[in-house]
């Protein structure tokens, strides 16, 4: 079967929605199917051409001219959505032969593209459904223009009614559709997951390497790796370290990027809170050795009920690298991480439970390793991104079959 998949977020850029769109993209291309990726340029390089062509792990990606997001206004970012829709939509009409149109969001304009080319390819559009774009644009007042955002829901509505079938990526996500009137019966849950092979290819060699490097000595390393945004609400973390007190014998780890990051290190020094290394974003490579330095990996978000049946990929991240998993998340998030025995919980944004979860496990090490042994045998049985490619292979297949026994 030849796929046409979506996504403005690829590789090389770092990121969740990267990562997802790589692996299922690659797994796809090994469960026997021709994948063309319609995607753009890194958005820390200037455009140096409108399209380009390239493969990847049997990969067909195809590049496409988008103007650069500053990520310092709303306007900048709207016109690297837009720019990469009209210009994805022509890339598109190049690939000469397709039996699906799939295409990720967030974010709604890569998902508009997806819709325009299966109308005009004549093929089926299955939409995967990462996150609730416009409910969450809502919550963090990234748009607070109403007219848009009605606009934006206007279309978000119209895409679900469209698509010959959605993908969720949580259970949650499935019943918020229903509940907005979507026919469930073509709604299919695909969870995140991991790429089994990164997890064999993880170096841990580098391990004391990295904890002298940053004279960790013998603290408790708590690592939060990825997006510093609002949506995390890390404030509660450095509340929490402020709690804790400079004799722990805790280090709380931050490696990525986000537009909370400088407020963070801003309020830091301000408060002189101790215990708290920031560090720039790396590669996957890069990083491992620092999931290998640490004891806890920690994932958290505000406390909304719509974080409530979000499921972070970071969830994954941590598991596959063995870490048991500090989890500051309602709901389902958090039920996958308890009832598999493969971490702590501590209420989204109350910074006293998240000391005394801390403190907890600087005082009981054992038990720390006791949930660490448990972590990596339970992504490889339930999240194996093969696996989960394999599922949405067979739904790709049977959609395909259906639009043509109409």
């Amino acid at each position: 079967m030849k796929i046409l998949y979506l996504s403005q977020h690829f590789p090389p850029e770092i990121g969740a929605a990267q990562g997802r769109a790589y692996d299922m993209a690659k797994n796809l291309v090994k469960e026997g199917h021709e994948v063309t990726v319609l995607t753009t340029f890194p958005n820390h390089e200037r455009n140096r051409s409108l399209f380009k062509e390239e493969t990847k792990e049997g990969i067909q990606v195809r590049r496409s001219f988008r103007f650069q997001d500053t990520k310092k206004s709303s306007k900048a970012r709207l016109a690297n959505y837009f720019s990469f829709m009209f210009s994805s939509i022509i890339s598109g009409l190049f690939v000469r032969k397709t039996d699906a149109v799939y295409a990720s969001s967030p974010h709604l304009f890569t998902a508009a593209s997806g819709y325009v080319l299966s109308r005009l390819l004549r093929k089926p559009f299955i939409l995967e459904v990462r996150d609730l774009w416009v409910d969450f644009a809502t919550i963090l007042s990234q748009f607070s223009n109403p007219l848009l955002l009605k606009w934006a829901r206007k279309l978000e509505n119209f895409l679900y009614q469209k698509a010959d079938h959605i993908i969720t990526v949580t259970y949650g996500y499935k019943e918020h559709l229903i509940k907005q009137g979507v026919d469930g019966r073509k709604i299919d849950v695909v969870t995140n997951g991991v790429d089994i092979e990164d997890i064999q290819s993880a170096a841990s060699e580098e391990k004391e390497e990295i904890r002298k490097k940053h004279e960790l000595g013998n603290d408790l390393v708590v690592l939060y790796a990825g997006n510093m945004g609002a949506a995390q609400g890390l404030d509660v973390v450095l509340d929490a370290a402020n709690i804790l007190g400079p004799e722990a014998g805790v280090t709380f780890c931050f490696i990525g990027e986000g537009v909370e990051k400088d407020p963070l290190k801003a309020k830091a020094d301000f408060e002189h809170i101790p215990n708290l290394l920031f560090l720039d974003s790396m590669n996957k490579e890069e990083l491992m050795p620092y999931y290998q330095a640490a004891d806890l990996c920690l994932v958290t978000l505000k406390n909304h009920p719509l974080f409530h049946i979000t499921i972070p990929s970071k969830v994954f991240d941590c598991m596959a690298a063995g870490k048991p998993v500090l989890i500051g998340v309602g709901g389902e998030a958090t039920d996958i991480v308890l009832e598999n025995e493969a971490g702590i919980a501590f209420e989204p944004g109350n910074a006293e439970e998240l000391a005394e979860a801390v403190n907890k496990a600087v005082k009981n090490r054992e038990w720390i390793k006791e949930l660490e042994s448990n972590v990596s045998e339970v992504v490889k049985q339930k999240y194996n991104r093969r696996t989960l490619a394999r599922k949405l292979s067979g739904i790709l297949e049977n959609v395909v079959k259906g639009e043509k026994n109409d």
